[in-house]
């Protein structure tokens, strides 16, 4: 097994659930899997108008409840084109794939999937049986040699194609899809892809990506697994990959919920305004977000911003009711809950101050900072170096002073303003951004999204050749 090493998670803690052995099912069905959390960063606010106020709704897993799964059916989907033939990535990748066996159990289903100019299924499905001690598995995987182009596309579909037949046998699906370079062969942009990966979502598998290297496409790679609700990993160095790729199938293995959507409904007197940090949609008084998929590992959230009008000191009022549905992994069952946030009005300041909520506070300014981290991309993108550095500039001023308002999450957010620092000092000097500082960015805010624990905390993003 690997080494251990430190992780900086970004906003989310961790809880870590064991897979124990065979688990009586009626006890699994009795509790639900997920708690279900609805605070306010401010649950006390000023009582004139237009108060802004953050509303977090937080699922994790229940602690409670004996931890079962549901098998998986998981294709790794390997790129074996001719640039894998440096810096021992094909090694480092061979390594990363007989990893990720060690993490699934004899009734889970495995194939693997090769690509450069055509696509090779090394291992038609089959049960993972002694995973990485199997001698027929373990021998397609060593036998890999380089070469070719990058038909990624048709990589991505036939690993798909492989595992359909299990979805319906009730496998949870899963591709691990690795690349160190540019899609060349057949469909290759990232538009085509992204579609690829929402249409393989609607046939509910999740797809985890893993660019390797400086010369992959980033946005094509972060795209595909975001379409599909997947992690999505920036393997600067292919001696990573082992490790990624157990972090992945620790993920999969220890499932707890899919499909995850939160819905936020406001009362007369308070107006929805966004999701912040993720994707959603405004519908009237509504909000709407998908989280997909809920790990043993931890927790996620949704940060809703709402709007409230005036009303007297001393009263309270529910300003908000939150709508949480998800599909049990263990059971298929579809399960919802319901939770409604109160908030109260004072004319003392110092009042609302107290009752801040420090732990909401922080994990909001984490979600704006992927917004930033996006906005710099783009703004570097249409040659406004200028522009992306003062906003990057500012973003650290503002994490600076926010920090000793937020309690145990203060070094984090320290840290985070000093990647902002770096990496505006690095583009003010070069005028850009670095395929690595690009990469690193991307990735960055992709984790903090998707409340991904990244694998060290990342703040190296110079030295690399533009």
């Amino acid at each position: 097994m690997l080494r251990k090493r430190s992780m900086m998670v970004f906003g989310a803690a961790a809880l870590v659930l064991g897979c124990g052995g065979a688990v009586d099912r009626a006890v699994a069905e009795e509790k639900a899997p997920v708690v279900f959390e609805v605070r306010a960063d401010t649950p006390v606010v000023e009582s004139r108008g237009g108060q802004r106020v953050i509303v977090r709704a937080l699922v994790r897993p229940d602690g409670r409840r004996v931890f079962s799964r549901a098998p998986l059916a998981v294709a790794i989907v390997l790129d074996k084109s001719g640039s894998m033939d440096a810096d021992a990535k094909m090694e480092n990748a061979k390594l990363g794939a007989l990893e990720a066996l060690n993490f699934l159990d004899p009734r889970d289903i495995v194939t693997v999937v090769a690509y450069d100019d055509l696509v090779t299924v090394l291992t038609a499905p089959r049960k993972v049986g002694d995973g990485a001690d199997d001698p027929s598995l373990a021998r397609a995987i060593r036998r890999l040699r380089p070469g070719g182009s990058t038909a990624l596309y048709d990589g991505v579909a036939t690993g798909a194609a492989q595992l359909r037949a299990f979805v319906e046998q009730g496998y949870i699906p899963r591709i691990v899809l690795l690349s160190d370079g540019i899609a060349n062969v057949g469909p290759s942009s990232t538009e085509a892809l992204a579609t690829l990966g929402r249409k393989l979502a609607r046939q509910e598998m999740t797809i985890t990506t893993i660019g390797l290297g400086l010369d992959y496409n980033e946005d094509l790679m972060t795209a595909v697994a975001a379409s599909s609700g997947g992690n999505a990993y920036f393997a600067r160095h292919s001696e990573m990959l082992p490790e990624i790729f157990a972090r992945d199938m620790k993920d999969a293995v220890e499932v707890t919920a899919r499909k995850v959507r939160i819905t936020l409904r406001c009362p007369e007197g308070v107006r929805p305004v966004r999701v912040v940090g993720r994707p959603g949609t405004l519908r009237g008084n509504t909000l709407e977000t998908s989280i997909d998929n809920l790990y043993g590992t931890g927790e996620k959230y949704a940060l809703f911003e709402v709007e409230l009008n005036g009303r007297d000191a001393g009263t309270s009022f529910e300003a908000a009711e939150l709508e949480l549905e998800y599909t049990d992994a263990a059971t298929g069952a579809v399960r919802r809950e319901q939770s409604n946030v109160r908030v109260s009005f004072s004319k003392d300041v110092a009042d609302v101050d107290r009752n801040r909520d420090r732990d909401v506070a922080a994990q909001t300014e984490l979600a704006r900072n992927a917004e930033i981290r996006e906005e710099a991309i783009r703004l570097v993108d249409e040659g406004r170096a200028k522009d992306a550095t003062k906003l990057l500039e500012k973003r650290k001023s503002d994490l600076r002073s926010i920090a000793p308002s937020v309690g145990q999450a203060a070094p984090m957010i320290e840290a985070e303003a000093g990647v902002f620092d770096k990496l505006a000092q690095s583009i003010a000097a070069t005028g850009g951004m670095s395929s690595g500082e690009r990469k690193q960015t991307m990735n960055d805010a992709y984790m903090q999204k998707n409340q991904q624990a990244p694998l060290t905390i990342s703040d190296d993003v110079s030295g690399d050749q533009q």
